[in-house]
């Protein structure tokens, strides 16, 4: 049988290509299927410009885009390190005291009245003051 992409040589092997979404198979020659495989590790992030097979190499993506270009390979990585899970099931960080809950609220609302107090919406910004009033109090009390 000859080769499917170049129809010279005598077809070796038989191939799914990740171009193919519906996953036909093709039958190539060993030329064709060295050229396609040259081709598929050059393949690079249009991002950052990592190649497929550095990526494969060092093991570690190039950037936030190297995720979704090359997700195949990103999952197969993780499910390795994983033991065949592509989610982390660890532990979780300790829950947040409230005092430091209440303090990232307080910057809050003063960064607000700031904005409000720009923009002259002097209403809005004594409905703030009174809140930052009411989470410094509840700050006292922790």
């Amino acid at each position: 049988m000859r080769c499917q992409r170049c129809g010279e040589r005598e077809a070796v092997v038989r191939v799914k290509l990740p171009q193919d979404q519906d996953g036909t198979e093709r039958i190539l020659c060993s030329v064709c299927v060295k050229e396609l495989a040259k081709t598929y590790q050059e393949t690079a992030c249009p991002s950052c410009g990592m190649t497929r097979q550095h990526l494969l190499h060092i093991r570690k993506v190039g950037c936030a885009t190297c995720y979704s270009f090359f997700k195949e390979e990103v999952d197969g990585m993780i499910r390795q390190l994983q033991h065949g899970h592509t989610k982390h099931y660890g532990s979780r960080p300790e829950e947040e005291s409230v005092e430091k809950r209440l303090s990232q609220q307080l910057s809050r609302l003063k960064e607000q009245l700031n904005r409000k107090i720009l923009s002259e919406d002097y209403e809005e910004a004594e409905l703030i003051k009174q809140q930052i009033v009411d989470v410094e109090e509840d700050l006292r009390h922790v």
